[in-house]
């Protein structure tokens, strides 16, 4: 059935439409409603122009409608293309009319609704991946006690059969772990998008309800039919408490496919979200996502005290240094005048600390610093027993 209104062929969202009509073969709309959801007046709002069809929509009528190969790549990227002609043209606006205003406020408020209904979609989608993660985590964690159990009670064979059962179990849980984290973060994404998308509702409805009253005198525009988008989202299955392999692992790369999909649909309406221009919407803000500015007080502050570090780790070493070598030379003297070997004692206790520290203010490196301090004391230590030996004064060798 062809929709009811004429499409302005002339714009771009126009144009969408025509590609819309001719990629759908004159199917009913009640039709298209039953598979791809959404009320028939919507459908035929998408169809005649006056309203811009979502863009995963737009993937799948091309999908549905055209068989595999490049025929199916080639309406793809058109409809892509004319995807975003149609939005650039919405965004942007034709008329500074008090009348056009009001219908782009009406758009607005249609378009926040839709974006409202599509993160409501993500975030139940989230909730039942979460749901059916939950008893799969619990069946992977069991799964990994009986492997650790199994493991300690079996012979060789058992123990390498099960280590390798134990293996996959913890690379298992891992992958759930992270899938369950995804999720958590999908959630929370599209929780915040909901609470935006309502707030932009309720601003569009005040300049609605302002500009109804501004233009109350004036010639009305008729408003087209336009009922809210019926979500059909089914419920996720209880998942069953024994799960084998196979169906584990498909069900992991159903739930991390979908979790990928999800996270680019959130990426690419944050990258694409720009406010009109004759009309500025409140911007998404998230005090966790925003990356604060730097201060030009506190970088030149972190300026002179990355400069008061490099003058202080110039200058250090050399007082460390000489008190390093007097500490050494004042042991070195005790030990030739009264406690002799024993000085190494004093001198490890004194000297060692001492020493590592004028490494470490050398820039030297925390293991580095570790093994030169050592073995440098080791072989004063050693140097300063074998003085204590007898040797015999130079010149009064055997003949």
């Amino acid at each position: 059935m062809a929709p009811q209104r004429g499409i302005d062929e002339g714009t771009a969202g126009g144009q969408l439409a025509v590609f819309l009509v001719e990629l759908t073969r004159q199917t009913p709309v009640r039709e298209l409603s039953d598979r791809f959801g959404r009320s028939s007046s919507t459908w035929g709002n998408y169809l005649n122009g006056s309203t811009l069809i979502p863009r995963q929509l737009v993937g799948r009528l091309v999908e549905s409608f055209t068989p595999p190969g490049s025929t199916r790549n080639t309406k793809a990227v058109r409809g892509l293309e004319l995807w975003k002609a149609a939005e650039a043209e919405r965004r942007a606006g034709r008329s500074p009319s008090a009348g056009g205003e009001l219908v782009r406020g009406r758009q607005r408020r249609d378009d926040a609704l839709q974006q409202v209904v599509k993160y409501r979609a993500v975030a139940a989608n989230a909730e039942n991946h979460l749901a059916e993660l939950r008893p799969m985590l619990a069946h992977t964690q069991s799964r990994l006690e009986h492997a650790e159990l199994r493991l300690r009670l079996g012979d060789e064979r058992e123990r390498a059969r099960a280590e390798r059962r134990l293996g996959q179990a913890r690379e298992r849980l891992g992958r759930v772990r992270v899938q369950q984290e995804l999720a958590r973060r999908r959630r929370m994404t599209a929780e915040e998008q909901q609470e935006f998308w309502m707030a932009e509702v309720l601003s569009a409805q005040e300049e609605i309800s302002r500009l109804e009253r501004e233009v109350r005198d004036l010639v009305t525009v008729p408003p087209g039919p336009r009922e809210p988008v019926g979500l059909d989202a089914a419920e996720a299955p209880d998942a069953p408490d024994a799960v084998d392999d196979a169906d584990f692992e498909a069900r992991l790369e159903h739930i991390t496919a979908e979790g990928l999909e999800d996270a680019a649909l959130i990426e690419e309406d944050l990258q694409h979200l720009r406010p009109p221009p004759a009309d500025p919407v409140q911007p998404l803000s998230s005090p966790a996502l925003d990356k604060p500015a730097l201060d030009r007080a506190a970088t030149s502050g972190d300026r002179r005290l990355g400069q008061t570090l490099a003058w202080r780790r110039l200058v250090l070493p050399f007082p460390l240094l000489g008190v390093t070598g007097f500490l050494y030379w004042a042991c070195q003297e005790a030990a030739f005048s009264r406690i002799g070997g024993w000085a190494v004692i004093p001198a490890t206790v004194l000297c060692l600390p001492v020493l590592y520290g004028s490494l470490r203010a050398t820039t030297v490196g925390k293991l580095p610093a570790r093994i030169a301090a050592p073995l440098l004391h080791i072989a004063w230590s050693a140097l300063l027993v074998l003085d204590q030996l007898p040797w015999p004064p130079p010149g009064t060798g055997a003949r």
